[in-house]
């Protein structure tokens, strides 16, 4: 559902970086930090960092059932 580099964001974010922080890591701006997430924050119906944060947990948990 997410592009990769949508992904890369939203694990940093669910790791507790800050954007600032995310933008260093990945050689981008803050502002693309920030349209990454808008863009992410649409594409799953969420509107918080919060909610992206227990949406990634969810996901990963998920995972490790399945494997």
């Amino acid at each position: 559902m997410l592009a990769t580099r949508e992904t890369h964001v939203a694990n940093l974010v669910a790791e507790g970086l800050p954007n600032k922080e995310i933008a260093v890591r990945l050689g981008i701006t803050e502002h693309t930090v920030s349209n990454y997430l808008f863009r992410i924050y649409n594409k799953l119906g969420i509107s918080t960092r919060v909610e992206l944060v227990l949406h990634i947990m969810k996901q990963r948990e998920e995972h490790v059932t399945a494997s």
